[in-house]
């Protein structure tokens, strides 16, 4: 099929509302004025800080994935090329959390719905945070945020859920996080945007949304730690669909179970077993379903419309089907903060 032609069905399914409402949907609400505050030594408390972002806090300490409020509106899609975009930065100050005892950032893939607000957060929210992610992600944030706090992973990943990664923990010892090789989804009909990667610094943001390069994409592990260094909860966060031979978490031998999986919806129907097959893997407590919403000129604060293409009843039903008998699920509106008990093995 010509490009032009699934551009004009695209266009089609914008024009007849493709991303319609959430009101059937059993989202999690967001209390206004609410924050992640692990409320006792027992607790963590999760966050949803839009697409692909979470703020999660166990005790005196907070990890960072990506937020996301900017939602830059657009007159396709995908993007056309040369309409320019650029981080509302009243609208994060307004509504990104105080994360100052944010130790780490992760990012799954360099998209600017997942990295285009990275930068100001880490300057005025985050700045005690460093950001981990690909090559690709440090050469485009570099011009906005110090070098000495970019870490780069390529080359420290878990390589297809076989070969464990390095584990990288924070100054402190109470946190530590493991890269996991991984792939991002086509957009639609096959096709993925926004493809490709940099090799060496820009000079400045990107100025529009397809300079925004995808690079490796990587899914994280991440473990709270007890005083003595075990872990005690554990979360497994993916910002990008993928096959399930890639993003899967390596066999650690530990006994620990994943405590909490960080999923995303946008793009599932792309490939052929996400969520299924990773849940199958994985046996997790809880499922979050994360870039569940329309991200193109969305207000976070609502109201709120699903991801355009992706059947959301669809990947609940797939979802339920497969995940243990004692897990649940939860799909959290952006902002919704949510409290998990921190249990054994």
């Amino acid at each position: 099929m010509k490009i032009t032609t699934i551009m004009t069905v695209v266009m089609v399914g914008l024009l007849t509302g493709c991303a319609t409402n959430s009101d059937h949907l059993p989202l999690t609400k967001r209390i206004v004025g609410e924050e992640a505050v692990s409320s006792g030594p027992e607790e963590v408390s999760v966050q949803f800080l839009g697409v692909g972002g979470f703020l999660m806090r166990y005790q005196d300490v907070s990890v960072l994935t990506g937020p996301s409020f900017s939602n830059p509106g657009f007159l396709g899609f995908p993007p056309a090329p040369y309409q320019p975009i650029s981080p509302d930065e009243a609208r994060i100050d307004k509504l990104m959390p105080d994360a100052s005892d944010a130790s780490m950032m992760l990012i799954g893939h360099a998209h600017y719905d997942h990295l285009l607000d990275v930068p100001h957060v880490m300057n005025n929210q985050a700045k005690n945070a460093r950001v981990y992610g690909s090559k690709t992600m440090k050469h485009t944030i570099v011009s906005e945020v110090s070098a000495d706090r970019i870490e780069i992973v390529n080359g420290k990943a878990a390589t297809a859920g076989a070969h464990p990664g390095e584990w990288l923990y924070d100054d402190e010892n109470k946190v530590r996080v493991m890269a996991i090789e991984s792939e991002h989804s086509p957009h639609f009909m096959g096709i993925k945007f926004l493809q490709g990667t940099y090799n060496e610094d820009l000079p400045a943001l990107p100025w529009d949304a397809h300079a925004w390069l995808e690079g490796q994409t990587y899914a994280w592990l991440v473990d709270f730690l007890n005083d003595d260094g075990r872990p005690v909860y554990r979360v497994h966060f993916q910002d990008a669909a993928c096959n399930a031979s890639m993003g899967i978490p390596p066999q650690l031998n530990d006994g620990k179970r994943v405590d909490l999986s960080l999923q995303t919806v946008g793009a599932y129907q792309e490939v052929d077993d996400y969520p299924e097959a990773l849940v199958e893997i994985m046996q997790p407590r809880v499922s979050v379903l994360g870039h569940w919403e329309d991200f193109f000129g969305n207000n976070p604060e609502g109201p709120h419309k699903p991801v355009m293409f992706a059947d959301i009843d669809a990947y609940i039903e797939r979802l339920e089907l497969a995940q243990p008998d004692d897990a649940t699920w939860i799909m959290p509106e952006p902002l919704a903060v949510m409290n998990f008990p921190v249990k054994d093995l």
